[in-house]
């Protein structure tokens, strides 16, 4: 007989659970880098450079090292041999290990380390180191060094070619019917993570601990270890949780290397934090572009012809591409493409991976251009998406495997009341504001790596769920925990999960929108190993009422294993185990891409707004906005949404007050600091909804689920370009539209 908890039975995954370690979070007892404590611990602070550009002529640290308290002050004349080169992509940001020269390339650039007993001293003894500076003429900005500027080489074009080519874009563009030829300019971003990274080092022979704020643990301890000359083994990451993370903990800064150096020469654990300019100018950001885009399209709007050159800043240490033109060649159905993206040194720090990295600023410049071809041939901006729209890759002629982009439009106009959209620019007003209705596509490329997760059943009825990946604030413990519970049929207050720590097995990172399919995919495994081993355990004993049954005549759910044709016929975790004497059921679960899929992966949204524009005063208000996400399956629907709620909030940001300024004439950033860069508040935030096709995609990755954590910011600065030209009848093509550009 049906017992009333199996009728009741839900299945964990989707459901909108709090995160679980919500608590621990808003009451404080959540333990972050910085947080970690460690008996005996020196401090180290940076001496950063006060030029952009130069080499050091000499270092005085005599005055630091007199005062009492200091262990030593190490810089690039008296620091301890590096024993190899970690390699940059994903591993190491900049192709220059700390310290390791007298060359100076931007400004606030490492130059020394001082370590002391106590954060007071160091920081009082670092202000007492002096510079003797050989300044060289520094190159300030991307229109300084775009004269120059070539097409790139190296490890990141490895992984984002700079060039994709079909047909003969040049000789169609001239030809077509309608055209549209623009220049699209974002600006240099920051991370801007409430926690600045910090790292807690200390050594135990020649084994490293280290704590970290890291999105990659198992990467970075590589990296960490080869710089260090030592067996992979031997160096132990972990992060807790990290207090915000968009890119810039995806990388190995100098700061992690420092900490572990000065712990070594001083002979005991080593605290350093940065500060706030440092994770501004020392933990990367996006770089500057300029980008050109050609439409070429026949009088209904159907795309002949697109070409997309880009150009980026990128420092003197790399030859960084923004990939801004990797969707160029997929986003819409178009025979001839040229896209292309070429760099120009700068004096600033080395550009990273920041929050949909290429995907945001090339889709500014894209789907700003659509809205203009729009415009030109007077076709709706939402049927001429339609129109173009791409049933299969069009650069590779893969089938998708799996894209309701069509349905995000349908989804996304209803909901927002696009039918209400006059077209004519500057037609919609409610007393002294300009109203304008605005979308864009987004999309981005779905990516995969190797995975794994540890999942026991315990005797006692729980289960314990084991992964290396990290906490990056959007509920990745909670989500993994809710896939471990739906493939044990258990519920998931019954789990507990370990994470953030080399010693697990290894999750994938926190970046590139990783986390849900890839690990995401390893518990699924494990969890249904687990079950899998639990079922056999009981069809071979003789004892259990579930005896000589077939294995997939099973199934689990509320703790108990029963018959799926009897369910009155079963018995729970517990009893199986006990009876047996097995104290936990250990399995693991690996998931391995395959690199040679059939399919043709990525996430897809529509994004719609509404601005209302001050006639008088020009400040754009985002008052509406409604995001659709083509995400595969969503897994818990409460974090989903307010993480593609901070996802909009984010690309709000960027469209309308973020931007890194260097100074003219020295190149140093003019705003980095919360004080002066400019950042989104409450009370600039209307009202998000955000939507979700949510159909799980087994073409993608086993768990059906594909990665949210970008695809929610890519469109959004494009609407919003778009509205304020609805609204204004004045196209912007510069990021961020402050009230300066419509006056």
């Amino acid at each position: 007989m049906t017992t009333a908890a199996e009728r009741d039975w839900t299945d964990p995954i989707g459901a909108p659970l709090p995160r679980v370690e919500a608590r621990d979070k808003v009451t404080g007892r959540a333990i972050y880098t910085a947080d970690v404590r460690s008996p005996g611990a020196a401090v180290a602070v940076l001496v950063t450079s006060t030029i952009s550009a130069g080499r050091v002529r000499a270092i005085d640290s005599s005055r630091a090292l007199g005062v009492r308290g200091v262990l030593t002050v190490l810089d690039h004349t008296n620091r301890p041999q590096w024993k190899g080169r970690p390699g940059v992509t994903m591993y190491q940001a900049e192709n220059r290990l700390p310290l390791e020269d007298d060359r100076i390339h931007y400004g606030n650039q490492c130059l020394a380390l001082v370590v002391a007993e106590t954060a007071e001293v160091a920081q009082h003894a670092a202000g007492l180191v002096r510079v003797d500076y050989e300044p060289h003429r520094p190159v300030p900005d991307l229109d300084a060094g775009r004269p120059a500027a070539y097409r790139p080489s190296g490890p990141y074009v490895d992984r984002f070619p700079v060039e994709h080519r079909r047909g003969d874009a040049e000789g169609v563009f001239p030809a077509a019917p309608v055209r549209v030829d623009a220049e699209y300019r974002t600006a240099n971003l920051a991370h801007a993570p409430m926690e600045p990274s910090s790292t807690l080092a200390s050594w135990d022979g020649d084994r490293l601990t280290l704590y970290d704020s890291s999105q990659a643990v198992q990467l970075h301890a590589r990296a960490v270890a080869a710089a260090f000359g030592l067996p992979p083994g031997n160096v132990r990451l972990i992060c807790n949780y990290l207090g915000g993370a968009f890119g810039n903990k995806s990388f190995l800064w100098a700061h992690t290397l420092l900490a572990a150096l000065a712990a070594r020469v001083v002979r005991r654990p080593v605290r350093l934090t940065l500060t706030r300019k440092q994770v501004f100018t020392g933990t990367g950001h996006m770089a500057a572009t300029i980008q050109r885009v050609r439409l070429g399209a026949d009088r209904d709007g159907r795309l002949t012809a697109a070409l997309h050159h880009s150009v980026n800043s990128t420092s003197h240490l790399d030859d960084r591409p923004e990939p801004v033109i990797q969707n160029t060649p997929a986003l819409y159905s178009v025979s001839h493409v040229d896209a292309r993206v070429t760099v120009a040194k700068v004096h600033i720090g080395t550009s990273t991976s920041m929050r949909t990295p290429g995907d945001s600023a090339g889709h500014f410049a894209v789907e700003c251009a659509m809205d203009e071809l729009a415009c030109a041939t007077g076709v709706d901006p939402v049927e001429l998406r339609r129109r173009n729209h791409a049933d299969v890759h069009p650069h590779t002629g893969k089938p998708w495997g799996g894209k309701r982009l069509l349905r995000c439009y349908e989804l996304g106009a209803r909901e927002f009341g696009w039918d209400r959209r006059d077209p004519r620019p500057g037609s919609m007003r409610d007393g002294a504001d300009l109203i304008g209705y605005g979308m864009a596509t987004g999309m981005r490329g779905e990516h995969s790596a190797p995975a794994a997760a540890r999942v026991e059943i315990h005797a006692d009825g729980t289960a314990a769920l084991s992964t290396s990946t990290q906490e990056i604030g959007g509920g990745t413990l909670t989500t993994m925990i809710q896939i471990a519970a739906s493939g044990l049929g258990i519920a998931p207050e019954r789990v507990r999960i370990s994470a953030g720590d080399t010693a697990l097995p290894a999750g994938a990172p926190t970046f590139g929108s990783l986390t849900s399919g890839n690990t995401g995919s390893a518990v699924h495994l494990a969890a249904e190993r687990a079950r899998r081993a639990a079922i056999r355990l009981a069809v071979n004993d003789p004892r259990s009422p579930l005896h000589g049954m077939p294995e997939d005549a099973v199934t689990a759910e509320h703790g108990r294993l029963f018959a799926r044709d009897h369910p009155g016929r079963g018995e729970t975790y517990q009893d199986l185990l006990r009876r047996n004497g097995i104290g936990s059921l250990r399995e693991e679960g690996a998931y391995q891409p395959d690199p040679n899929s059939q399919y043709a992966l990525a996430t897809f949204a529509a994004h719609f707004v509404e601005v209302r524009i001050d006639a008088e005063l020009p400040r754009v208000r985002v008052t509406r906005h409604v995001g659709v996400f083509d995400c595969g399956r969503v897994l818990n629907h409460r974090t989903a949404r307010t993480q593609a709620q901070g996802g909009i909030i984010f690309a709000i940001g960027g469209a309308l007050t973020e931007r890194l300024t260097p100074d003219p004439v020295s190149g140093r950033l003019l705003d980095p600091a919360l004080t002066d860069y400019h950042l989104p508040v409450h009370a600039d935030i209307g009202d998000i909804r955000v939507l979700f096709t949510d159909e799980p995609e087994p073409n993608a990755h086993p768990n059906g689920a594909k990665g949210l954590g970008e695809i929610v910011a890519v469109g959004v600065a494009p609407a919003i370009a778009n509205a304020v030209h609805h609204a204004t009848g004045k196209r912007i093509r510069e990021l961020p539209v402050t009230p300066e550009k419509l006056l």
